[in-house]
């Protein structure tokens, strides 16, 4: 009886202690990991819907048919407005948005999309920009399904080597996921402050993206690449999550 009721607790004991880890795990609270749950596949499945396209408004001329009077054809030159793909974005919050402010600078009076993982669409206005930290806080207006990102706490203890994967829009083509490390943490020299440099393949259409770690947590936000032919060299940088935490505080006074 009583080797019976041992083995009942030892397994209710192991039970209890994968649940805890589960739990601590899809927090974030713990640095063990679990082969299933921290598959790429599904870190990945988990991580989309915290990622956003964003597309901005562009007018341009171009040539119009129309008619006169009399019915007859002719083409005049007319101003039209388009929007097109231009950066990426993270859910921080319900219905907030974080990205750069290159990203959005010439949109400032103009309206902006949004564009989930599902392809889903929301109009969008910015709340708070910091152009220095080359940072800017967007509003969700219409509901779509987004998911607040989960965020690294332990962001200074990011190492070398590390593997990350980053989450943006290269190039207007729509969400991808490129995959590699961390290669230094440095300064540069026209902006404040560390950035994690990483070879992740990074792209026009990225800048505002995600970079997370290899459980899904946030570390940072793609900033800039370093390049001599406009396209990604294997030398991008993503600003810290513990200094994007610092200004989307500031800017919404908090």
């Amino acid at each position: 009886m009583f080797k019976k009721n041992y083995y009942l607790i030892s397994l209710w004991l192991v039970l209890g202690c994968l649940s805890g880890l589960l739990i601590s795990s899809f927090f974030g609270k713990t640095e063990i990991h679990i082969p299933i749950y921290h598959n790429i596949s599904n870190v990945l499945e988990r991580t989309s819907p915290s990622v956003v396209n964003i597309w901005t408004s562009e007018k341009f001329r171009d040539w119009q048919e129309q008619y006169n009077k009399l019915g007859r054809k002719f083409n005049t030159l007319v101003v039209k407005e388009r929007f097109i793909p231009n950066g990426s974005g993270v859910v921080f919050e319900k219905d907030l948005i974080v990205t750069n402010f290159h990203v959005i600078k010439y949109s400032l009076k103009q309206e902006l999309l949004l564009e989930n993982h599902l392809g889903e669409r929301s109009a969008a206005r910015i709340l708070a920009y910091d152009a220095e930290a080359d940072i800017a806080i967007l509003g969700v207006i219409d509901p779509i399904d987004l998911k607040p990102v989960k965020m690294r706490k332990n962001i200074d203890q990011v190492k070398i080597g590390e593997s990350v994967i980053a989450i943006g829009n290269p190039q207007g083509v729509g969400q991808s996921f490129s995959k590699g490390i961390v290669s230094a943490i440095r300064t540069l020299n026209d902006k404040k402050g560390s950035f994690i440099q990483t070879d992740a393949s990074i792209n026009p259409g990225s800048s505002g993206g995600a970079l997370i770690d290899d459980k899904g947590r946030l570390i940072g936000i793609v900033i800039s690449i370093q390049t001599t032919t406009g396209v990604d060299q294997g030398i991008n940088f993503a600003i810290p999550i513990n200094n994007v935490i610092e200004v989307f505080n500031s800017l919404l006074n908090r």
